[in-house]
């Protein structure tokens, strides 16, 4: 089993994975559990021109990021990070920023100052 994260959360931008090839992203809109339990109905606009709407139901697996197949072909979905740390999850950001704060690290100045 490979290490896969947190759930999915609506708002989250993902990029599903088609016989292991990156194919599109997509915005998670909506979350909603299924009738079968540990089962959810994810659903998602894909990012393209025209814009398409579109519903899968997954597991808690799945949810997660761990490999799937439909029929018979290998998916995958994975949270897209962003690489500039300001557009990180508030709450993540505080809990980092606090962490930083409580380690009493150093500044160290790149420059050298006359």
């Amino acid at each position: 089993m490979i290490p896969y994260g947190k759930m999915f959360r609506v708002g989250e931008v993902i990029l599903v994975y088609i016989e292991n090839e990156p194919v599109f992203f997509a915005r998670v809109e909506k979350i909603e559990p299924d009738h079968k339990k540990n089962w959810w109905q994810m659903s998602f606009l894909i990012l393209t021109v025209p814009l398409k709407s579109m519903t899968w139901i997954l597991d808690d697996e799945q949810m997660r990021g761990q490999p799937f197949t439909m029929n018979s072909i290998p998916m995958q979905i994975k949270k897209v990070e962003s690489p500039d740390a300001d557009f990180r999850d508030p709450e993540t950001r505080v809990a980092e920023e606090s962490e930083r704060k409580e380690s009493g690290g150093n500044i160290i100045s790149m420059f050298e100052e006359d």
